[in-house]
């Protein structure tokens, strides 16, 4: 018996091939794929972004995003647009002009990411200024006849500015 498959075990490798190669064609027949841009832009969000920096130029608010996906993922992607998300990751950036490629994150799979439309945004960070002011109370004026003016107080007696 050993002896018959070690001397066929060649076709036994090209059975094996042949059995595979017509699963891949039967799966892709049933469920093919579609390459699209998607119907709505994608929101970008921003994270990592250190609270003694701000953005100084314009960011894009939105990316097009063209896929490679079978028909079922489009399907869920259809159903639930919130599948596919754009970030922009500005973590241990400083201060200066930068340019970051945004990713694109998508819960579903097979999928293939064909295009981002824009791919990379450049922009300026620069250092958060802060001032604290002292706030003073100043009253002006008359009051109108038959009033008189009371006791006045301020609260907070300082403000930061940034």
């Amino acid at each position: 018996m050993f002896r018959w498959i070690s001397e066929n075990y060649r076709t036994f490798l090209w059975a094996f091939a042949l059995s595979i190669a017509v699963w891949v064609a039967a799966v892709t027949s049933a469920d093919p794929d579609e390459t699209r841009l998607l119907d709505a832009p994608v929101p970008v969000q921003i994270i990592g972004q250190d609270p003694s920096l701000v953005i100084n130029s314009d960011i894009p608010k939105e990316v097009e995003v063209t896929l490679r996906a079978p028909r079922s993922v489009w399907n869920l992607i259809d159903a639930d647009p919130q599948i596919v998300q754009a970030i922009l990751d500005i973590s241990g950036l400083s201060s200066g002009e930068h340019s970051i490629e945004v990713q694109i994150q998508i819960d579903a799979r097979p999928i293939q990411i064909v295009s981002v439309g824009p791919g990379t945004i450049t922009f300026m960070l620069e250092s958060l200024a802060t001032q604290t002011l002292s706030v003073d109370l100043s009253l002006a004026g008359e009051p109108a006849v038959g009033y008189q003016v009371g006791e006045t107080s301020l609260e907070p007696v300082e403000i930061v500015v940034a």
